[in-house]
């Protein structure tokens, strides 16, 4: 009986830990879900600057749903970021890889996350389980 409760306990530790690592998890997919539709966005928009012409007036988002008229003085170069507020020049090319492979660390960082968060579900309904069959 007392083994019983022990276990009953441990597996109701085991539970309670790998629910708040589903929790953290489910924000992290949250997260790069985000990451990956500013991606996607970014990349429709260099699709569209390259449709344009030089000094075409176009409407530039400043955030929060402002926005500032503005020229397109020169679409032969773009500015990345690169961390810590440096940016770097690139063609629109190299603009356009650069996008590409970091679609596709998050789209791959997003398909792990998926997966171990599938995994940990299963564990929690098995530890479910055990403990139903403890408490009888």
């Amino acid at each position: 009986m007392a083994q019983r409760r022990t276990d009953r306990e441990q597996l109701a530790a085991e539970y309670a830990l790998l629910s708040q690592l589903l929790e953290d998890l489910r924000r992290r997919i949250d997260l790069l879900n985000s990451s990956l539709n500013e991606i996607v966005a970014a990349k429709k928009a260099l699709e569209e600057v390259q449709k344009l012409n030089e000094g075409e007036e176009i409407l530039m988002p400043l955030g929060a749903g402002i926005y500032v008229r503005a020229r397109l003085a020169n679409k032969s170069n773009m500015m990345i970021t690169i961390g810590a507020n440096i940016m770097i020049e690139r063609s629109p090319e190299e603009a356009q890889k650069t996008i590409e492979g970091k679609e596709q660390e998050v789209r791959d960082a997003l398909q792990r996350a998926i997966a171990d968060y599938q995994v940990l579900v299963n564990r929690l309904r098995e530890l479910e389980q055990q403990i139903r069959s403890l408490s009888q």
